[in-house]
């Protein structure tokens, strides 16, 4: 079976993973940049909805995993929106009659880094907004050795660019996925990571790895 995981926003992430009874290997990721340049969100919803529809054409996806999402009181900035994306991929979803399932974000954070929030200790190193995104990078390193580079490629360019922590979220939900969902303990990352790149403003904020 084919599984298309996405953690909707404005850049989506997403993974897919190819599984059979005793293995999962998620052999893609990427993220999708929504074009946000008309006034209506309409319009985005449609243009991220094409977009994933291409990519489960294209690997003939069989169920799709979708990030829940949680109102925050002390956080609303953004929270129509996001909830506009992820209702426009439930649609998509049952418009292609093809299953999903809506991931909790403290569960799958549990899972994978054994906590849903970052240690005091790690807020310290990186910096509080930084450690949400570092200990669920530090967490797939220490536990399934799934390394990534410290840059994305530009979808415009073709260039690095700042490596996209979205990559490193919805990863994280497609060990959740396959390892407590489907119950399978063989979970692999066969997407090669490329060497790191020298930026001429060097982030201190990262997961360094050993």
């Amino acid at each position: 079976m084919i599984v298309l995981v996405l953690d909707p926003a404005a850049c989506t992430g997403y993974c897919l993973i190819k599984t059979d009874a005793n293995s999962a290997d998620i052999y893609d990721y990427g993220y999708l940049d929504v074009d946000t340049s008309s006034n209506y969100q309409g319009d985005h919803c449609i243009d991220l909805m094409q977009r994933v529809s291409e990519i489960v054409k294209k690997h003939n996806v069989e169920h799709i995993a979708i990030e829940d999402y949680f109102f925050s009181q002390r956080f609303a900035s953004g929270s129509n929106v996001n909830a506009a994306y992820r209702t426009a991929l439930h649609i998509l979803a049952c418009q292609l009659k093809i299953p999903y399932t809506i991931l909790n974000i403290s569960a799958w954070k549990t899972f994978v880094a054994g906590r849903s929030i970052p240690t005091k200790e790690q807020k310290k190193k990186w910096g509080a907004t930084p450690a949400k995104k570092l200990f669920i990078q530090q967490a797939l390193w220490e536990r399934w050795k799934f390394r990534f580079p410290n840059h994305s490629l530009s979808s415009k360019t073709g260039k690095p660019v700042t490596f996209k922590f979205d990559i490193v979220d919805v990863v994280a939900q497609g060990v959740y996925f396959s390892g407590l969902i489907l119950g399978i303990k063989n979970i692999s990352l066969s997407v090669a990571s490329p060497p790191d790149v020298i930026f001429k403003k060097y982030n201190k904020k990262q997961f360094i790895y050993p």
